[in-house]
This record gives C-alpha cells, structure tokens and sequence, in this order.
C-alpha cells in the first residue's frame, strides 16, 4: 500500500487532504472544549472579582461610617447622666446643641444617615438626634464593638434600615467604655454601590443577613426578571459565589457563563463553517488535481519512457498552460538532441585547448621569474664594492636593502614583533639617506613584547604613509614615532608623525575607509584593515586622529595573540 502511494500523485495527494481533515476535526474538537473551559473561567473569575469589589465597597462604606461616628462622639461626656443638677442639666444642653450641629453637618454629606441615637452602657438614651427611631427589641444590647446589621427599624413601614452600631470609649489611659452610637441607615446609599459593581456583566448580586432576610437583589444584562438567586445557583450556565459572613451581612454573586462570553459561540459556528468550506474545497483540489495535473503528467511520463526506445517521437498536447508548455519544451528538447550533444563535443575539446594553452603560459611565467637569490648576491657584492671604496653609506643602504628584500620573500605571514621592529629600522636608514637626514623614524617597543607575534608586513604601510603623505611636503624636519607597548593581554601600537597633517573632511574620508575597507584601496590603511578582519576577527580596535599642520596619530589595539591557522 505505501509503494503505491510513493507511486501515484493522487493517492499522496488525497493521504495529505485526509491528514488535513483529521487535524481540522482535532481542531475544531480542541477549539469547543477549550473555548468552553475559557469562558467558564473567564466567569469564575468575574464572579471573584465582583464579590471582593463588593466586599471592599462595604468595607470603605464602615470605614466612613466609623470616621462620622468617631466626629460625633469625640467630644461626648458622660459625667451628667446621672446628676440631676442644674449644671448638669445646663452641660446637658450645650453637648446636645453641639452634637446636632455635628450631626446636621454629617447628614449633608451623608443623606442616608436619618437618626443617631447615643446609648450609655446601661443601655439609656442620652442623645436622639435626626428622626425619632426605637431599637427592635433584639437589637437592645451593649456592642463591644463595631456592627452592622439591617432590621426593620420603623414599625409599620414596609422597608428595611440599616443599623451602624459604634461603641464609644473614654478619653482615659484604660480606654473604658461609657457607651455606644447607633446611626440608622437608608438602603439606597449601598444598593446603588452594588449596582454599580455589576457594570456591563451579565449577572447578578445579592445582599442577604443571618436572618435570611434579602436585603438588596440587583441584576444586570440579560438575566430573567422573575429569577431569585436560588434558581440562578442551581442554574448550570451561571457560576455562583458567596462571601463569609460580615456583622451578620453575607453577598453573594452568580456570573452568567455564556452571557458574558457571547463571542465564543460565534467562534465555534465560524470554526464549524470553516471546515465545512475546507473539506468542499479539498474536494474540489483533488478533482481538479487528477484530471488537469495527474493524468496529464502520467501521459508525460508514459512518453518519456517510449521516447528512450524511440527518440523519433513527438508528444501532441494542445494545452495553452504550463503542463503544454513543458511538453512544447521537451519536444525542442528532443529536436536539439543531437545539435547540443555536438557542442557538447566541440565545448570539450575548446576546454582542452584552453588548459593547454593556460599551461603554456604558467611555465613561461616561471621561467621569467628573477631568482631572489641573484638579488641577494648581487646587492651583497654592491656593499662590497662601496666598502672597497670606503662609501658606508652606500654599503649600509644596500645591505638594508638587501635584509629587506630577504625579509619581504618570507614565507610565513606571522613574525614576531622584534623581526617586525628590526624591518623598520633597516626601512627607516633608508629613509634618512634618502632625505639626507630630513626625516627621522624612532622605535620605543617594551621588551616584553619582542617575542609576541603580530602580522607581517603590518608597521611599513603606516610609517610609510605618515613619511610620504605627511612629511614628504613638509618644508622643516619632521620625525615619525613607532610605540608598541603591553596593555594587559594586548598589544598597543602607535604611529605619530609631526607633519602636514588632514583636515576634516579627509580624515572622515579616511575614517570611512577604514570601518568599511574595500579590495582597491591598494595597499594602505583599507588593507592594513583587512589583514586585521582576517587575523584577529572584531577584536581589533584601530582609531585616526589628525589635525591640519599638527599631524597625524594612527592607534591600533590587538590581543597579543593570534590565530595561526590564519
């Protein structure tokens, strides 16, 4: 069954085609479950979310009721309820005038506190200010600290009130308590807090207390009207979450699943669209593939094979597309058959002719070469003569020629610094019987770099440059200076002549020669450049400065070793 795979274009083609429909219903399973699992967590952590928000709300609601019972009661004594003289009385009626006026101020910033009752620890009103209230009888008790509950606090209306239960302590270093303030609350103030909470979800929030009383029911979206938290609880498409109980106050919050993710459903019924279309169009690939592709490439391919036995045969294939184009090609193919086996033939024996004649002329090359040892015994025999003669100048100058020459044929790439430095000084005599002691070089290397390597060839290029592009014109002296030195593990190189120097727009030149270096630049600082590129990589560092009629200074940095498969 494989082999006939391997040897049909269809049957490979409609393997591939079934891959492709497996791994889309891989796909689209894979995209329902996943989608499904997100949106359920997506409103999880709604639910979450809402609850805390819920719970912090109500948490900065007691902070600010705290704050407003703390004003109230800051300056509240209690040594009067028990006198009944006139003074008392009189002290009475000054702290109840200034708790109203505390009270009055309050009100306007918080329009849901309608009454405030202060209680001694026996439980007596001292103080009623706002509208008169009287305590449900279970709710006549001493609070140790801060509660908050809601009851029905007005008999005979058919709503519920709050109850913000504040103890007050004294001023003392023992902080006894002397009694306790109660504010009575209208619902509204937090309804509309947990309202808001809810936002743009689909979902829902209840406010309940320990006497299964359902204080504030709010929905948002598309939840049902006629639906309790009950039956969103026990509804499978809502996630449900309560908090713990707080002062008798419990929120719980369901989240409605598919109500807030209503994206995902699209994205199901697009993904199942698109495989549909995608196995209509695979279907349509693979007919379309058989009759325009397969079976006019086996009809090539079963003519090819008759064409070897029969090379006078011409395939007839009127098509205008790129299947016909191939068999018009191969048909001139076959007419140029022959012609281009011929020039095959002829192109060989050119070829021939060419090597011959290449070879030719490589061993006349050779034979035209100067033998660098007549050049040796020649300039040796110069010195000799200009010695016989007593010119040493002479004889000093063709015997540095002489070391120059035999230093240039080496064949090695690397030297040592001290070969390098010794080239230079035998360049820089030259030099000074050539300008007749106008221009000078000196050399100052440390000793403990003579023996590391460095490239050859690499310090002649620079001192040349600085004698002939910045001393040469110069009408007074002028000197060259080579310093190498140890830096750490590199070697640092400096070339400093005091001529001519460059102005701004050739040293950028320059500076641009050097970060990118190219073939015909000839042999200077473009070479030098890449002979560093080539031995040390980017480990190099080479820098130009210069300043008209000052000179030039050329520093180089490089380790104080080199690669020497280089």
């Amino acid at each position: 069954m494989i082999q006939k795979i391997r040897n049909s274009i269809i049957m490979q083609l409609i393997c591939i085609v079934s891959v492709v429909l497996i791994v889309l219903a891989i796909t689209l399973s894979m995209s329902y479950f996943y989608v499904k699992q997100t949106t359920h967590n997506y409103a999880e952590a709604l639910a979450e979310s809402l609850l805390k928000q819920a719970d912090n709300e109500l948490s900065l609601y007691e902070e600010s009721l705290r704050y407003n019972a703390e004003s109230l009661c800051r300056f509240l004594t209690m040594d009067y309820v028990s006198d009944e003289s006139n003074d008392a009385a009189s002290r009475k009626e000054v702290q109840e005038a200034q708790l109203s006026s505390y009270f009055s101020q309050i009100v306007l910033k918080n329009r849901e506190i309608v009454s405030a009752v202060i209680f001694d620890n026996d439980m007596n009103p001292v103080v009623a200010l706002g509208k008169p209230v009287a305590l449900p009888e279970k709710q006549i008790y001493l609070r140790q600290e801060e509660d908050l509950n809601a009851d029905w606090y007005f008999p005979g209306k058919n709503d519920f009130y709050y109850g913000f239960y504040y103890p007050i302590y004294s001023d003392n270093m023992n902080k006894d308590q002397i009694g306790m303030c109660v504010f009575i609350l209208e619902h509204w103030r937090i309804d509309g807090s947990l309202h808001n909470i809810l936002n743009d979800s689909m979902s829902a929030m209840l406010l309940s207390d320990s006497n299964n009383l359902d204080l504030s029911f709010h929905a948002f979206g598309a939840v049902p009207p006629e639906a309790n938290m009950a039956d969103l609880k026990a509804d499978d498409d809502y996630v449900y979450r309560e908090g713990n109980w707080q002062n008798g106050i419990r929120i719980a919050v369901a989240v409605s699943v598919s109500g807030n993710t209503s994206g995902s459903t699209v994205i199901r019924n697009l993904i199942i669209l698109a495989a549909v279309l995608s196995s209509l169009f695979l279907a349509v690939i693979i007919f379309f593939s058989y009759y325009q592709m397969a079976r006019p490439i086996q009809k090539l391919d079963r003519f090819i094979t008759k064409t070897i036995a029969h090379p006078n045969r011409r395939l007839e294939m009127k098509r205008s597309d790129e299947i016909g184009t191939v068999a018009a090609s191969l048909n001139n193919m076959l007419d140029e058959n022959q012609r281009m086996i011929e020039e095959i033939k002829e192109s060989k024996i050119r070829l021939d002719e060419t090597e011959l004649s290449q070879q030719k002329m490589e061993i006349l090359a050779y034979r035209n070469q100067i033998n660098p040892h007549f050049l040796y015994n020649t300039l040796s025999c110069m010195r000799d003569m200009a010695l016989i003669k007593d010119e040493d100048s002479i004889a000093e100058m063709a015997m540095c020629l002489s070391d120059i020459f035999r230093y240039a044929v080496k064949g090695s790439n690397i030297v040592t610094v001290r070969d390098e430095v010794s080239y230079i000084e035998k360049y820089a005599r030259i030099i000074e019987y050539r300008f007749m002691g106008k221009i000078m070089i000196d050399t100052n290397v440390d000793e403990a770099v003579l023996d590391k390597p460095i490239i050859r060839f690499f310090l002649q290029p620079l001192v040349e440059n600085s004698v002939f592009h910045g001393l040469e014109g110069k009408m007074d002296d002028g000197s060259v200076d080579v310093k190498i030195e140890s830096v750490g593990e590199r070697l640092e190189i400096t070339v400093q002549d005091d001529g001519t120097g460059m102005d701004e727009e050739t040293l950028a030149k320059l500076r641009e020669d050097i970060l990118a270096p190219t073939e015909n630049k000839g042999v200077g600082l473009s070479n030098i450049v890449q002979r560093l590129r080539l031995f040390y990589g980017e480990e190099y560092i080479m820098s130009v400065y210069s300043e008209v009629g000052k000179g030039t200074v050329i520093k180089i940095s490089v380790p104080d070793h080199i690669r020497e498969s280089k």
